[in-house]
């Protein structure tokens, strides 16, 4: 079997980056656990904390994200049946074993697929309805996801801003009851308190997570580096053989509204959008046959 084609991407690259300033704030808050837990050995937590990471990694936490975040099940028979013939095409094209993808299926109307963590390939029961080579095609497409690494770079990311995450939303909860509870009191003197200790909460939570002054800036850096993702996908299963097919699926989406929906939703919807317009897909699939295929070698 010929080698994966693994190409380096800089959407994954700038995606790692962006992660950076969360998962200092989030190494900061389990180091000062740690001082907290074990005054001993502070350092036995963060050590922990960054070897967890492996994590991530394992063929079963991919199934339960899947599960848990995206609400995918193991296909029946007869889905297996339908899917797996196409899964071993689209992985030969791309020189890589099948058997190291794990298919989950997604109840939904819509037509989507998606790669998750570092082995997971889901499809929705609407996917399943599209002609054979079509479906093929969309899963070329998420296996460029897991050659480029993009499934695995954002699973790392998610994992490691959690204890960032957590903090911020436990001041937000807390927040809220303290403003709930200065409201319900009613007085003058209650709203005042209240107001002090959300603002000074605010304020810790800054200092202890000081990447949601960031916010703003690295949530749309985030979409466009998912935006270029989808595009760096397409050209790899377009490279596999699946372009002309690839546009096929994409014109059907034009057809059923996908990119008349996306013009009407607002400029801060567009900007935070996980996804190109399919136009713009389009075009960008038909520009790879003016332009010569690049080839790396295999990883």
């Amino acid at each position: 079997m010929r080698a994966p084609r693994r190409r380096f991407d800089m959407s994954a690259v700038i995606e790692l980056l962006l992660g950076v300033p969360t998962v200092l704030s989030s190494l900061l808050i389990i180091t000062l656990a740690g001082r907290a837990v074990t005054p001993e050995t502070p350092w036995l937590f963060p050590v922990v904390w960054l070897l967890s990471g492996v994590i991530v990694f394992l063929p079963a936490t991919g199934k339960l994200l899947a599960a848990l975040v995206h609400g995918m099940r193991g296909p029946t028979g007869t889905e297996r049946a339908a899917l797996e013939p196409l899964l071993e095409e689209a992985c030969g094209a791309a020189g890589v074993d099948p058997g190291r993808y794990r298919l989950r299926i997604q109840n939904s109307r819509e037509i989507n697929a998606m790669a998750v963590g570092g082995h997971v390939v889901g499809v929705s029961t609407a996917a399943l309805q599209l002609p054979r080579k079509q479906l093929e095609a969309v899963l070329a497409h998420e296996i460029g996801h897991h050659l480029a690494g993009h499934t695995k770079i954002s699973l790392l990311r998610w994992w490691f801003e959690l204890p960032a995450r957590a903090v911020v939303w436990l001041v937000v909860v807390a927040g809220a009851g303290i403003y709930v509870a200065g409201d319900k009191i009613g007085t003058t003197g209650a709203r005042v308190v209240s107001f002090v200790l959300i603002v000074a909460l605010g304020v810790a939570a800054v200092l202890i997570s000081p990447w949601v002054l960031l916010v703003p800036v690295i949530a749309p850096l985030l979409a466009l580096a998912s935006r270029r993702a989808e595009l760096h996908a397409d050209r790899v299963a377009a490279e596999l053989g699946y372009r002309l097919v690839l546009l096929e699926v994409l014109q059907r989406w034009v057809k059923e509204g996908y990119d008349e929906q996306r013009a009407h939703a607002g400029f801060k919807a567009r900007m935070l959008a996980s996804h190109p317009s399919c136009a713009l897909r389009i075009s960008k699939l038909r520009g790879e046959r003016r332009r010569p295929l690049s080839r790396s070698p295999g990883a």
